[in-house]
């Protein structure tokens, strides 16, 4: 006998219909109207009072609160590293130094040349003092001669020769007074670079700025600093790290339930197990946008009595943003949950308010109309409706199937 390709996929299609309305029926007879093998079971949670808490969560690096890089304005070879890794150091104390013979050199080298502009202002000093002292003389003849001319004492000459020479003295004394001003300016110019010659040999003994602990050493003994176009970090100084900070990044959608005060509960990878507490000190307006993702920078500030929580540990934390102490709650599973097939009390719930299920005493499902009040992580704070502490909530519902008898 044969079949042709049009007969075969008829009766393809046909075999699979029949197989969905077996499917159907089964399915029927187990939920419906028939099986008495089929029980429904609902998983339930008695009601009571707690603490319910709503949080943002979020991760950030563990920071000191005011961390300082410390480096050198001066170029050299380090000559002697007075400090290591975790040593503590006050503010003023020498960390390290530059080799200071060639800032030396020039120290010499700029008071030398202030001694000769010195010298040289203390030499036309005295040729002023010189000039001055001829030209009193020579105005004294001038007039001794002007009175001595009218009677013939003197000729006219003299007198001519006279008023001659006491103007070019004075023209001397003016360019001298002149040259005086120079000098006592190269002077000024001199002790400028004397003084900054004395800054950069100051400058080749590195002094720590803070009380603090060195977190960070980045060069060695005998290494070259080179600090012509930028100043390279020597150290990294941490002040105070008995207090810290956390730099949490977070999402934009969770950043506006943030506030100022607000408590934080924190964890570190290495003490994994251990609850630390905090608080939100600052929320940074500036925004981080990382492959899309807007987050923003919440500054949580926390005790460290001990040191155990060091620079740049992750820290995962948890902010909490609202919190409830002693109050009727449900989980909020319960409040999800809704039969295919309402049992008991079907009336709407008022506006406002929402529809909680429940087993009643006599093992029946109820629904009860409650307002809500702050919705935690887990649970739901419940402000009023006909519900009490015992009062047995339903999470979930499942089908099992009971044994032939």
């Amino acid at each position: 006998m044969r079949i042709d390709a049009k007969g075969k996929k008829i009766s393809i299609v046909g075999a699979l219909v029949f197989s969905a309305v077996v499917l159907c029926l089964a399915l029927w007879w187990s939920f419906g109207s028939g099986n008495a093998d089929a029980t429904r079971l609902y998983q339930t949670q008695l009601l009571g009072r707690g603490v319910v808490e709503r949080s943002v969560t979020a991760s950030g690096a563990v920071k000191a609160l005011v961390t300082v890089d410390v480096g050198s304005q001066v170029s050299g070879p380090i000559t002697e590293m007075k400090v290591d890794f975790n040593s503590k150091v006050k503010q003023g104390d020498l960390i390290a130094v530059i080799d200071r013979a060639p800032f030396d050199a020039k120290v010499q080298a700029a008071s030398a040349n202030l001694a000769i502009a010195r010298a040289d202002v203390s030499r036309r000093e005295a040729a002023m003092a010189k000039l001055q002292k001829q030209l009193g003389l020579l105005d004294r003849n001038v007039g001794r001669y002007s009175a001595l001319a009218p009677a013939a004492g003197v000729s006219r000459q003299q007198l001519d020769q006279a008023q001659t020479e006491s103007g070019a003295t004075r023209h001397e004394l003016s360019a001298a007074q002149a040259d005086l001003e120079s000098a006592k300016a190269t002077v000024a110019l001199r002790q400028a670079e004397c003084d900054q010659a004395q800054i950069n040999f100051d400058r080749t003994l590195i002094r720590s700025p803070i009380n603090g602990v060195v977190i960070d050493r980045r060069m060695q003994r005998g290494q070259t600093v080179t600090a012509e176009y930028q100043t390279p970090v020597l150290f990294q100084i941490a002040q105070d790290l008995s207090q810290i900070q956390i730099l949490a990044q977070v999402d934009e959608a969770d950043v506006g339930a943030i506030r100022v005060g607000d408590e934080v509960k924190f964890t570190v990878e290495t003490f994994p197990v251990e609850t630390f507490y905090g608080v939100v000190e600052q929320i940074r307006l500036a925004a981080t946008k990382t492959s899309g993702v807007v987050t923003y920078t919440v500054v949580v500030r926390a005790q460290n009595p001990d040191m155990r929580l060091f620079p740049d540990m992750t820290a995962t934390v948890r902010i909490v943003t609202a919190r409830r102490e002693n109050v009727l709650n449900t989980p909020n599973e319960a409040l999800r949950f809704h039969p295919s097939a309402a049992v008991g009390d079907d009336a709407a719930p008022r506006e406002g308010q929402t529809r909680l299920w429940v087993l009643d005493a006599t093992n029946s499902l109820k629904s009860r109309s409650v307002r809500l009040g702050v919705k935690g992580d887990a649970a739901t704070e419940i402000l009023d409706g006909d519900l009490k502490p015992g009062d047995a909530a339903i999470l979930r519902a499942t089908i099992a199937a009971t044994p032939e008898k």
